[in-house]
């Protein structure tokens, strides 16, 4: 634990589980005008620069609710109160509502984000509204483990963590006798089952404030997030102006308002069936992967600063930044991504990218010998890519001219993925990427 004092301003608390650049919260907050403590395990202290923090508490595990509440008070002592709580991690956004009733700071309390973390809550709260969801049904309240009983919906079905994101540890089941065998391994309390909605999944990324958008871009995935977690790539396109993209984006601030999202930035999917529109998810959080380097680097809006801005309760900061985005919504340049999963337990050896894919501005692979130990984290994966565009044929043209011509070269390794150096044993012919 260190403390260093400074005259309070504002008495703010950051709750950060980054150990990279998304650390870096000088870049929000003025940390000379505002009395700034931080709650983060030792990497993530590590991050932060000590010589402007007020007070530093450091966690062995920030998912230990009961130290969190013993942190918070340490912080609380330090500073002499506390007038903001800031996080900015999906995973982090349910404790930090709980944090905030309990040592009554203002922001968002758990009544408003349970409805953006538990997924059988927000589907009904968004089907109470009028609107398609999947039929689901929490497993703690399906019959299905009786032996004679008959499903509430028809197979194929997905079966996900209530609490989960980015299409982890989620499941297809396409049989009865698969779900058996599923069954005794899953926290029915922690799983939820939906049906199975065929169609092509949009994704929408912005902020709102006041109930009005500052910004938004709709986008169709190439690929999905269950896929990717799957070892497919995974692409995003930003949808041309018009009937599809105005009927997306009017279909998603009907989601927002059915949840009562007023303020704050949302990554939010849909399914295009058939037959409508379905809501399948919605993060109350900036969207992860590439979304927010497009924003920054295609309009110059970062989501971050607005977000941070927000529950630092900076109004005229927030106005601000939040016009500039605002003005910044009109452009039509248009944009998109491709990342491609993680090889676990391969060494990076090397890649060629041509040169001559326009549109391709950004590529980030990985340093050579990188030994991909499963770690899931977006700066672990084989390699990230963005675009720019004038069109959403253009930048869909330049992404499967990537799928098509990036080769790289793996190679197997040996010793334990925890040491420190990985020997090459066999170095693989240069591959083609393949959708």
């Amino acid at each position: 634990m260190t403390t260093n004092k400074h005259a309070p301003r504002s008495r703010i608390v950051v709750l950060n589980r980054w150990s990279d650049g998304f650390a870096a919260y000088h870049r929000y907050i003025d940390h000379a005008t505002n009395n700034v403590a931080y709650i983060c395990t030792p990497n993530g202290a590590a991050a932060l620069d000590a010589s402007q923090t007020a007070h530093v508490e450091e966690l062995a595990d920030i998912l230990d609710e009961d130290a969190l509440h013993k942190a918070m008070s340490s912080c609380q002592s330090a500073l002499g109160g506390i007038d903001r709580l800031i996080a900015l991690s999906e995973f982090d956004l349910l404790k930090a509502a709980r944090l905030r009733n309990s040592f009554n700071i203002p922001g968002d309390l758990p009544d408003t984000v349970v409805r953006f973390r538990d997924k059988t809550a927000m589907k009904h709260t968004v089907a109470a509204a009028g609107l398609r969801v999947p039929r689901v049904a929490a497993l703690e309240d399906v019959a299905f483990a009786k032996a004679n009983s008959s499903p509430v919906m028809r197979f194929p079905i997905m079966v996900k963590p209530r609490t989960g994101a980015a299409g982890l540890d989620v499941p297809r089941i396409d049989t009865r006798a698969r779900l058996d065998m599923l069954w005794p391994t899953l926290p029915l309390v922690e799983y939820e089952c939906e049906e199975y909605i065929e169609g092509p999944v949009y994704h929408v990324d912005g902020f709102v404030r006041d109930d009005t958008w500052v910004i938004a871009r709709a986008s169709r995935y190439i690929n999905n997030r269950l896929q990717f977690a799957q070892g497919k790539p995974l692409g995003s396109v930003m949808l041309d102006p018009g009937p599809l993209n105005d009927a997306v984006l009017e279909f998603a601030a009907a989601c927002l308002k059915a949840l009562a999202l007023s303020n704050g930035p949302f990554h939010l999917e849909i399914i295009g069936a058939c037959d409508g529109f379905y809501f399948l998810d919605v993060g109350a959080r900036v969207g992860s992967g590439e979304i927010p380097f497009l924003f920054h680097e295609l309009y110059g809006v970062d989501l971050f600063d607005l977000w941070v801005t927000h529950q630092s309760g900076d109004e005229a900061r927030y106005a601000a930044r939040a016009q500039a985005a605002l003005i910044a919504s009109t452009s039509i340049t248009r944009g998109g991504f491709l990342m491609l999963p993680e090889p676990v337990g391969k060494i990076f050896v090397d890649a060629q990218l041509p040169n001559t894919i326009p549109g391709l501005y950004e590529a980030v692979l990985p340093a050579r010998r990188h030994l991909f130990n499963g770690s899931s984290c977006s700066g672990n994966i084989l390699a990230r890519f963005r675009y720019r565009g004038a069109s959403e044929e253009e930048v869909d043209r330049a992404i499967r001219a990537t799928l098509r011509d990036f080769r790289y070269t793996l190679a197997e390794s040996v010793g334990s993925p925890n040491s420190s150096t990985h020997d090459i044993t066999l170095r693989k012919t240069l591959r083609l990427l393949q959708q």
